[in-house]
């Protein structure tokens, strides 16, 4: 069954040639597909899973046609269900995977072919499974991405971005991510989104940053969907817009976001309890991005439509009984499901009220986005151990808002306020981890 699967496969290195697989439009690759061929097979699965020449991210087709190249020991389907059955949390199942591709396929063959689809998916071997070689693995995507895969372009800007396994180096970032995003790559889209929002490497633009992780969330990408959704219902850089906020949380929660989930239930009680409900965000916010700068142009694409897409009826819940402290302005929304006894709680009276009335100017000026004024309330407050001015210089390092982005001091700033009680810090904690990683 190898050697057959491995001869199918051979058949067409004279005619396309691995190098000019990425010149092929989708319909071919489909058609390759229906016909048994596991090398595309597995190379219609790995788009399914990223988002590949303008399919929307669909995990459900990128598993079948996995499964239906892996059954043929086809090394591009194994991989690909390798890396699904990883973030699945299927460590063992994942791992197990990766090596029969490894040894008992023609992988290695395809890469040394100089094949872009069989270079990712070593990258993501190396990366991913026991005995890690990083270096490896990030020459692997490198090789792939100057052939111009999309998805191992922003799998680079994504190392790039967040330091996994290389120093982190924006510029970079922003290179691949952009080159990615032209090709309307999710992936890459949401980063670019995340490096305008923070500043990092690039000038900082809140237009642009929606826009960009609006389209990376159009088109299914979960991690966009649950940052656009928390984004718009605290009004962080976006106007705030419960509705809309609440609709995105659901879709990246309906795609297994446990974070999502969590976020979910919490802006849907508040939604219910609200006395007006805004629908105020610019349809622009939402559409297909023409040319938003320079050297990061996406063209309009009006046939990309997705089910996740659309906007979902917003249904009413019943009212939860919650033990729940509300505090809604403008741009933010602070809640926790009981008060947080901390050591200023114990202060004198006069003292008590002096550190509420720094925090009250901390989060005023949190709210018109004056950061270093900010920065400097939660810090005299911080010092008397307030959860909440914790919290939020958690937030600011986390997001590079009038300081350094740096997540292993946001991590530490978000400890403290879970330590000193604040039910919200372990939330935003949960999150900075995984991006620290």
């Amino acid at each position: 069954m190898r050697f057959l699967s491995f001869a199918i496969v051979s058949f067409f290195v004279p005619i396309i040639g691995f190098a000019s697989v990425l010149k092929y439009e989708l319909s071919f690759i489909q058609s390759k597909a229906l016909e048994g061929d596991p090398y595309f097979q597995g190379t219609l699965a790995l788009f399914y899973k990223y988002g590949e020449k303008g399919l929307p991210i669909d995990l459900g087709e990128a598993e079948r046609w996995a499964k239906l190249a892996a059954e043929k020991d086809g090394g591009i389907g194994m991989a690909v269900l390798a890396s699904i059955e990883l973030e699945k949390g299927r460590t063992e199942r994942g791992q197990f995977l990766y090596d029969e591709a490894y040894l008992h396929s023609n992988i290695r063959e395809l890469a040394k072919s100089k094949d872009p689809i069989a270079q990712f998916c070593i990258g993501l071997m190396e990366m991913d499974n026991p005995p890690r070689n990083i270096e490896k693995g990030i020459r692997s995507l490198e090789r792939a991405a100057d052939q111009g895969l999309a998805t191992a372009q922003a799998t680079l800007g994504m190392i790039y971005f967040t330091g996994i396994g290389a120093p982190r180096d924006p510029q970079e970032a922003l290179k691949w991510c952009s080159l990615a995003s032209r090709q309307n790559l999710p992936l890459g889209m949401f980063y670019l989104g995340m490096a305008y929002s923070a500043g990092d490497g690039i000038p900082k633009n809140n237009d642009f940053s929606n826009r960009w992780i609006g389209s990376a969330a159009e088109r299914g990408l979960m991690m966009a969907q649950l940052t656009l959704g928390m984004k718009l219902a605290l009004g962080d850089g976006i106007e705030r817009n419960l509705d809309l906020g609440v609709q995105w949380l659901r879709q990246a929660a309906n795609r297994g976001s446990a974070e999502a989930q969590l976020q979910l239930r919490r802006f849907e009680n508040l939604l219910v309890r609200s006395p007006s409900r805004q629908s105020s965000i610019d349809a622009m916010q939402r559409q297909s991005i023409a040319k938003m700068a320079e050297k990061a142009t996406l063209p309009k694409n009006e046939d990309i439509k997705t089910k996740e897409a659309s906007e979902p009826e917003i249904k009413r819940l019943p009212e939860v009984s919650l033990k729940e402290e509300v505090t809604v302005s403008d741009n933010l929304i602070v809640f926790s499901e009981q008060k947080p006894a901390n050591p200023s709680s114990n202060l004198p009276v006069p003292k008590r009220n002096e550190l509420q009335s720094i925090r009250q100017k901390g989060l005023e000026e949190y709210k018109v986005q004056n950061f270093p004024k900010a920065k400097k309330h939660f810090l005299q407050a911080s010092k008397l151990n307030d959860p909440v001015a914790l919290r939020y210089l958690g937030i600011m390092h986390f997001l590079g808002q009038g300081v350094d982005l740096d997540y292993p001091k946001a991590i530490e700033w978000l400890s403290q306020a879970k330590y000193f009680g604040d039910q919200e810090a372990d939330r935003y904690l949960k999150i900075a981890k995984t991006f620290s990683q």
